[in-house]
């Protein structure tokens, strides 16, 4: 049910780019605040820095400042849980539908929301013991949450924007055991993205 959402949404985003008049093609980049919170104490994270950058295409629809973005952004992220690095390594991929509000191209602001679909391409599953207990740390393969963010543009060429990152369910699962016990936590992690998009 999930995958046909999913793909749902992606043709949807697709029709109406069709229907679209003014495409805009950019590069986006800009920096992912993360806190990953764990139901249990044992493991302990704070908030986190990592990075992302990509391609980005902004549809113009035929009604007054109504448009879509569609971005696919390498993510990259560093935890350190109980003294363990971990690096998530994804593929972002962010729907937007966006309202313009300003003078034309010259400058205004603009608000958007959409789903993000992310595919790990990186490492999945770390291992490590401590105490004589082991412990995993396994991210999904594929995730989906909600952006809501908004911004500022300054020309045709220049916009600066965040965006609140909400995940619909967990983006990985860790668990420890020690003898016969065993326990796991589900993480649903969210993130702070401010970015800056340059329009060719």
């Amino acid at each position: 049910m999930k995958r046909f959402f999913s793909l749902v949404v992606l043709l949807s985003a697709m029709t109406m780019a069709v229907q679209a008049q003014g495409v805009k093609f950019g590069v986006k980049g800009g920096l992912d605040i993360q806190d990953m919170k764990f139901d249990e104490s044992v493991y302990k994270t704070e908030n986190k820095l990592g990075w992302f950058a990509g391609p980005m295409l902004q549809f113009s629809l035929p009604i007054g400042g109504l448009g879509i973005d569609i971005a696919g952004l390498y993510n990259q992220k560093n935890y350190e849980i109980n003294g363990e690095s971990i690096k998530q390594q994804s593929i972002l991929v962010p729907v937007n539908a966006r309202l313009n509000l300003g003078i034309g191209d010259a400058a205004g602001i603009y608000v958007a929301a959409g789903p993000q679909f992310s595919f790990n391409v990186g490492d999945d599953e770390f291992k490590w013991k401590k105490d004589n207990v082991e412990n995993t740390f396994q991210l999904k393969k594929s995730t989906f949450s909600v952006n809501l963010g908004a911004g500022i543009y300054f020309s045709s060429h220049l916009e600066i924007g965040f965006a609140y990152n909400v995940a619909v369910g967990s983006t990985a699962d860790a668990s420890w055991k020690s003898g016969v016990d065993a326990i796991s936590d589900d993480t649903k992690p969210k993130s702070w993205h401010i970015s800056a998009v340059y329009y060719f």
